[in-house]
Order: C-alpha cells, then structure tokens, then sequence
C-alpha cells in the first residue's frame, strides 16, 4: 500500500475571538481536513470539549515535562515554542517515560518525510501501485484543487502544494473549477466560459456579494477586492445585488434569511405592515399661557405737568368704555393756554384763535372743555382725561394728590375681545411650524370647550436656555371667558404634506452601524435589511431609501428574527461561509 502525503506548505495562522475561545468545534467548520486526522490520531482520548485528558502519571512509572499544543495533541515538543499547525503557544505537560519516547519517535516519523516544509505532514493511507500528482489546495476550502500555484477564490489565502493519486487529480480538479467558486455565491470559471463573454470586476473573498467595476476595499470588512471573471450576462444582476438592488439603497452588510415556524410566528406575536406611501401629519402638542393682545393694548399719559385733585378709576380691573373720565388733575400750563385762548377770543383775531385752540387740543383738552370755556369766557381749573378706548385697567400707577409729569405711564387699558398665547415648540419640531398655521386650545377653567385660532408669529430665535422655538397664537375671545396667565394645552396642525414611503415606527431597529427592519421574504422567511429613515410622525417613520413599496415588514416581534440573524451571520463569517 503506498501512501498519499498531503503536504500543506503554508498554514495560516488564525485567531477566533481570542486564542483561548477557539474550540476542536469551530475549527471542524473550518477544515475537516485537518480535524478528521486529528480525530484519528487523538481516538478516544479527547472529553466532550475537545481537550485532551493526560494520562495519570501515578501507575508507578517515572514521568517527564514535555509541551504539547491543547488543540492539536499529537504534537509533542522538547521545548517551548509554538504549534505548527494553529500557532498557539506550547503547554507544559506531565507524560510517562514510555509514552513520550513513543509520542517523539511519531512526532519525528510525521516530519521526517518532508522536513523542508512549514507545516506538519499528514499521512493517509492509499493504493500503493497508484501514481500520484503534484496539485495546489486550500487549506481552508479543501474543495478548491488548482494545477498551477496561486490564491483561494473564496477566501484569498494562499494555496498550498498536495499530493493526489493520478486517478483522482483530474476529478478533483475539474470539480473544483466547476462548483469550488459556486459553493459560496461566487460565479465560476467554467460558468464563463459556457460561451459568454466575461468581464473582470473586483470581489471581496469573505463578502462575494460585493461586487464592484474599480479596485478598492470591501465596505463590510475592509479587505482588499480582489479580480475575477464574471459572465457578461450575469454581472448586472450581481452589481445590483451588491449595491442592494438600486442606486437608493445605502451599501450595508446583508443579513442572513431566517425561517420561522407558523406556530412560532404565532406564539411570537409578530405583526406584518406593508410598507407604503401615506402623509405623514406631525401634530404637535405643547403648552401655553394666556396673555393680553398686545397690538390692542393702550397706555395713558398726561401730556403736561400737574397734579391729581380727584381719582375717578381708582383700581385695577374696572372696566371702562372710550370717553370715560380717568380722573381730573390741574395743570399750570394748561390753564395759561385757556388765557391765551380767550385772549384771543375777545381780540377777534382768527389766527391767534386758531393756533391758542389747536395748542389746548395737542395738551390733550377735550373738546367738550374748549368749547365751555368759550362759551363761558372762563377758565377752567381741572381738566379731566379721558380713556381711549374701550376694555378693562390692567394697571394703574397713579393715587389722588400725585404730581404728574408727561413719563409717567398712569394706565394700560387692554381690551378683551382678542387674546394672544404663547406657547414653546421643540427644536427638532420648528420646521413644521409657521404662520397662518391653524391651532386649537383647551383651558382647564373651561372644560368642554376647544377654542380655534391660528399661529400668528413664530419668533426668529431659539431659547438659549430651553432650545425651544417660541410660537405666538391668535385666538378669538368675544365673550370674555378666556383670562390672561391661564395655562392652556395647544394642539398645532401643520400643513398637508405630499406622502413619503413609511413604515410603523415600531418596526425601526436602532443600531450603531444604522437602522433596519425585519422584511418578510417569504412564508416563515424573514430577512433584516439596512434602512435609512427620515422623518417621524403619527407613529410612522420615513424610509429614505432601503426598501420598496410593497414590501413587508414586522412591526412587532422583530427583535428576535433580527438577533437569530445576525447569530447566523457570525457563524457564517467564523466558518467562511458567508452568502
């Protein structure tokens, strides 16, 4: 019987999730090459978690310190050092005399027939008569058989020098040209040359549904493209499928579909909503103060010098109507201007008239008191002033036998027909807001009631304290019930808005890397897909780009799908499986 030697020149040493977390497990999903001859060689002595147990050292013969490699036992060193097959470091190890002269002389009979080379000889027994030929493999992806030297087309690594019977070499070979490539997504060699004409573009080993027309970087895990022949036909579906089907939709890592039992769906409380274009109207609900219309407000002055003889509205809130005496006071300049007047008056000059009159008018003399005096022909004292308009005193600063100057604000009459009510809108909410906009309100002291008016002035400047956008509403109050400083709870409803693609903002799953939903693919299929969303309002969120009406998404119950998902796409990167 002669023996077919697979001489694995290189071994790339790798490391899952820390040195210490990689299992016998993973790496049978890795290579079952390289763990079926570890199986082998170890027979019965490996436990349930793939580690060796030593044999005791206590049977009464003498023991020796060697180190061996935890994951690869069969190989027993002398010295410290590191294994030639995973790279981790040597442990030491008690074994009896007998055994470690036995394990030396295997550990030396594996390397002896080709100690040139990097990694460990495996040997494996075949038909002696048999010829046998040099190919080139990957020891990742032992399906892959090549003639010539040169790197994995699913992973990148290098290949390595094999020997195959004759027999079997071509069978190997052609099946790896024919299905190697194919068994992880990618389109193979002989796939082009069917009869199509191909075209090169650049791939990523670990992530083949990217696909792009330039070299660069893969935007999943950031290795470098790599160039490949594709069919003609074929490499406009595949640079669509990489890009995420068009132009809108942002490159993002795929996620593996997930099957669902019906009974499962059930028992989950999944909840299935078509994505589809629809208005998306943002109420907003705020709080506001009542106060006075200020435009309506009016403010009463003296317009000379003098002092009050009698108060005729001595208290806030009385309610005056236009032309009511305010209270009477006497001014030294206004009496020297009905002298003047009636100066004139008995002189008959008509211009002297006219200039004295006019001058009593702009003092503010009423037009009943200019015209007693010039009946009279006597000077009035006290002259009284008058409201101007009318409404209710919302303040008063003035007492009997107070001196009064023009600076002085004596009254502020404001009237009750028209309030103004202030409220405070969000910054992320202000560009929903605007003039003319229409609003309604409810006051605790009215219950039942819902007052309509509209936004009449949005303030140029944020808050700086809040971050809030003052908004400054209108509302109608002919019958007076509604009292400055009441608080009111405003609703403000925007404008329409032309419908956007949305789905349930309960769909929306946050992450660091971007949101996504869960669509439903299939009958119990589901699959996450990368989203980039947009505006939120009525319980809807804006999808930007990343899915198409129509489409289905899981509104609840979507976490779980998501979370097996992405379990599934780590299994699948670790064994290099990905699709």
């Amino acid at each position: 019987m002669n023996t077919r030697t697979f001489r694995i020149k290189r071994l790339t040493r790798v490391t899952l999730l820390g040195s210490a977390l990689v299992t016998p497990a993973v790496l049978m999903g890795v290579n079952p090459a390289i763990t079926s001859v570890m199986a082998a060689e170890n027979g019965d002595q490996t436990d349930h978690d793939g580690h060796d147990h030593a044999q005791s050292a206590s049977d009464g013969g003498d023991s020796v310190t060697r180190w061996t490699c935890p994951m690869h036992p069969q190989i027993v060193e002398e010295e410290p050092g590191s294994c030639p097959i995973c790279g981790m470091d040597l442990v030491e190890k008690e074994f009896p005399a007998e055994q470690t002269s036995q394990a030396a002389s295997e550990s030396q009979d594996r390397a002896a027939p080709d100690e040139g080379h990097e990694g460990q000889t495996l040997v494996e027994s075949s038909d002696e008569t048999g010829e046998t030929v040099t190919r080139y493999t990957c020891p990742m992806h032992p399906q892959i058989v090549e003639e010539e030297p040169g790197s994995c087309p699913i992973c990148g690594m290098d290949l390595v020098e094999k020997e195959y019977p004759a027999q079997e070499a071509a069978a190997e070979t052609s099946d790896s040209a024919s299905g190697g490539a194919s068994a992880q997504g990618g389109n193979s060699a002989s796939s082009a040359a069917s009869g199509g004409e191909t075209v090169t573009r650049w791939t990523c080993p670990m992530h083949p549904q990217i696909i792009e027309e330039e070299p660069g970087s893969c935007p999943i895990c950031g290795m470098d493209l790599v160039e490949k022949e594709y069919p003609a036909s074929e490499v406009g579906a595949a640079s669509a499928e990489s890009s995420g089907g068009n132009a809108s939709r942002p490159k993002a890592p795929s996620f593996p579909a997930v099957s669902v039992s019906p009974i499962t769906v059930q028992h989950m409380n999944v909840v299935i909503e078509e994505a589809k274009k629809r208005p998306l109207v943002e109420t907003i609900r705020t709080v506001g103060t009542v106060g006075y219309d200020e435009d309506l407000l009016a403010h009463v002055h003296p317009r000379a010098k003098g002092w009050v003889e009698q108060l005729k509205v001595a208290s806030v809130g009385t309610t005056v109507k236009k032309g009511d005496v305010l209270f009477e006071y006497y001014s030294p300049d206004i009496v020297a201007a009905q002298q003047d007047y009636l100066v004139a008056l008995r002189r008959g000059m008509s211009d002297l008239i006219e200039s004295s009159r006019a001058r009593l008018e702009l003092l503010d003399v009423p037009e009943s008191v200019i015209d007693t005096v010039r009946q009279k022909g006597k000077v009035q004292r006290t002259i009284p002033l008058l409201a101007p308009q009318d409404g209710y005193v919302a303040e008063i600063n003035l007492r009997e036998g107070m001196y009064i100057q023009p600076g002085l604000d004596l009254y502020t009459i404001a009237r009750r027909d028209r309030v103004w009510v202030n409220v405070d809108v969000l910054e992320r909410r202000m560009q929903s807001v605007s003039e003319g906009q229409e609003a309604t309100m409810r006051v605790d002291g009215i219950p039942g009631r819902t007052f309509e008016g509209t936004v009449d002035f949005v303030y140029p400047e944020l808050d700086p304290q809040s971050r809030t956008l003052r908004v400054r509403l209108a509302f109608d109050n002919e019958d007076g019930q509604l009292r400055p400083n009441q608080f009111a709870e405003v609703t403000l409803t925007p404008e329409k808005t032309p419908p956007v693609l949305a789905v349930p903002a309960t769909a929306i799953i946050p992450s660091p890397g971007g949101a996504r939903v869960v669509v439903r693919t299939g009958e119990g299929r589901f699959r996450p897909v990368a989203v980039e969303t947009g505006a939120e309002a009525g319980g809807y969120t804006e999808i930007v780009s990343g899915l198409e009406p129509g489409e289905q998404v899981v509104a609840s119950g979507q976490f779980l799908i998501d979370s097996e998902s992405n379990v599934q796409a780590a299994f699948s990167r670790l064994s290099g499986n990905e699709q």
